[in-house]
């Protein structure tokens, strides 16, 4: 009697691996109630794209304008500018700080020329210095009093 229900037991063993053997082959893949998830667009198209923060402020703006410069501005809570980075429509890249006064106090440029150059204001938006260097490649580094008088110029 031992050697039968041993024998009933092994018969059920190899039948229960047979069967998820068999099942395995029909149904593979994720649980059947799972839904499948959507892939995200690859690509978004817009004329502008407005970020905005928890209470629907603007923080963040990427645009292009009819004369099509490309701008990607970002402002602080008040919805004052803060940063801006530009390409304007010959292709001259430029980078704007501003002040929490609303000021430009830096600005990086890359002229279509090709001549980079860093512009320091003070808290009046006046140029006071800028750094460049010119075709040749040659540095510069003018200094300025307030109204615009070139105090400075290095070398």
């Amino acid at each position: 009697m031992k050697k039968i229900h041993g024998l009933y037991g092994l018969l059920v063993f190899m039948g229960g691996l047979a069967g998820g053997a068999l099942s395995g082959a029909f149904w593979h893949g994720s649980g059947a109630l799972a839904a499948p998830v959507p892939s995200p667009p690859k690509t978004v198209t817009a004329s502008e794209l407005v970020v905005v923060d928890s209470v629907g402020k603007p923080r963040a703006r990427i645009n292009v304008d009819k004369e099509g410069q490309a701008t990607f501005s970002m402002y602080d809570r008040d919805n004052h500018p803060r940063a801006q980075l530009r390409v304007d429509p010959l292709g001259a890249p430029s980078v704007t700080l501003y002040d929490t006064m609303n000021k430009v106090r830096l600005t990086l440029k890359v002229g279509t020329d090709g001549i980079p150059t860093v512009n320091l204001a003070d808290q009046y938006a006046e140029q006071r210095a800028i750094l460049g260097v010119d075709g040749d490649g040659e540095p510069g580094l003018n200094f300025y009093a307030r109204g615009g008088k070139l105090m400075r110029e290095l070398p």
